[in-house]
């Protein structure tokens, strides 16, 4: 049970709702390319930057550097990108022909998914949800570093503590501590 006061809705499980739907969306309508929205974000990102750190790309979708190196190694054995070491012994990645081809032939499917979120949010919603993205980004990224202590609002709201206990068929049972 949510205890009384703890029943507003979540950002987090909301936006990720909401992600895990327009990513489907735009699965679906790349699968004839056999890409994934995610490959297909990354190598646009390293074509728009022609060559591009792996740190700078985990730093740019906001991600964890060890998924994107598991994505990077997916596209380098897929052939769609290659790797040189840079300065300060930074991995650099830049687009093969290969994924320069592959990134080419899936822009129209994209497109196509683009086209039908526009057209089923309305172009004020669209550039709304554009706006509000970026400044969601934004706001998590400072809260994520704000001076604050991890705790909870206030005693009143916060839940009973919970004890375990042996239950009568000497299994262990959650029960509210006294």
């Amino acid at each position: 049970m949510i205890p009384p006061g703890m029943t507003e809705v979540c950002a987090s499980a909301s936006l990720r709702r909401a992600t895990r739907a327009v990513c489907h969306l735009y699965d679906l309508v790349l699968a004839p390319t056999q890409l994934k929205v995610t490959q297909f974000t990354m190598l646009r990102v390293i074509a728009e930057a022609g060559e591009i750190a792996h740190c700078d790309l985990a730093r740019h979708a906001i991600g964890s550097e060890e998924t994107f190196s598991r994505r990077l190694a997916s596209a380098r054995r897929s052939g769609w990108v290659i790797m040189r070491v840079g300065d300060r012994q930074r991995r650099v990645y830049r687009l093969t022909e290969k994924g320069e081809q592959v990134l080419r032939e899936a822009m129209p499917y994209w497109q196509r998914a683009q086209d039908r979120m526009r057209r089923e949010l309305g172009e004020t919603d669209w550039q709304t949800m554009l706006r509000l993205s970026a400044r969601l980004a934004e706001a998590a990224i400072r809260a994520e570093s704000a001076p604050r202590r991890n705790s909870w609002p206030a005693a009143a709201t916060m839940p009973a503590p919970i004890a375990l206990a042996p239950a009568p068929d000497d299994k262990a049972a959650v029960v509210p501590a006294a």
